[in-house]
């Protein structure tokens, strides 16, 4: 059986999701793709990975609860002052409209996390029933508009 030769955009995409979405070290995964450490270390730094990884470390559910439970530490304490002195004063009804324009923003809108989970699944899926091309080709046309999102 004759090993087919995994080209550099292959190797560069096998890196990126071992590096961001599986979070192994940058010299792992340059060993486990066949290129050298610098090499790897330059991918991460030009195409922003370590931004990329980062982002998807914290998702939308985790920041969707630190939110809520800011809001409801807020009203907690807007629930210690006196009687007929239990509203917020305009510094922590400005912070409630953020708080409840940011939550609403993070259950409607689709972060890069959900938008790359989605991408992540339907590869997996179209290698099971797709040809080789088919995986490589909506690889990188997903890799284009992932990249295109980040910069929104």
């Amino acid at each position: 059986m004759a090993v087919e030769k995994i080209s550099i955009s292959d190797k560069q995409y096998l890196a990126k999701i071992l590096y961001t979405r599986e979070k192994l070290d940058a010299k792992m995964v340059a060993k486990k793709v066949g290129v050298s450490a610098n090499t790897m270390n330059s991918w991460v730094e030009k195409f922003q990975w370590k931004s990329l990884r980062n982002r998807l470390l914290i998702g939308k559910e985790e920041l969707l609860n630190n939110l809520y439970e800011q809001m409801q530490e807020l009203n907690e304490h807007i629930k210690t002052k006196g009687d007929g002195k239990r509203y917020g004063d305009s510094k922590e009804a400005d912070t409630m409209i953020k708080y409840t324009a940011s939550i609403r923003n993070l259950e409607t809108d689709l972060s890069i996390a959900d938008i790359i989970d989605s991408g992540i699944r339907f590869i997996k899926f179209l290698q099971k029933v797709g040809t080789i091309e088919q995986v490589l080709e909506f690889s990188d046309l997903w890799n284009s508009f992932i990249q295109i999102e980040m910069k929104r």
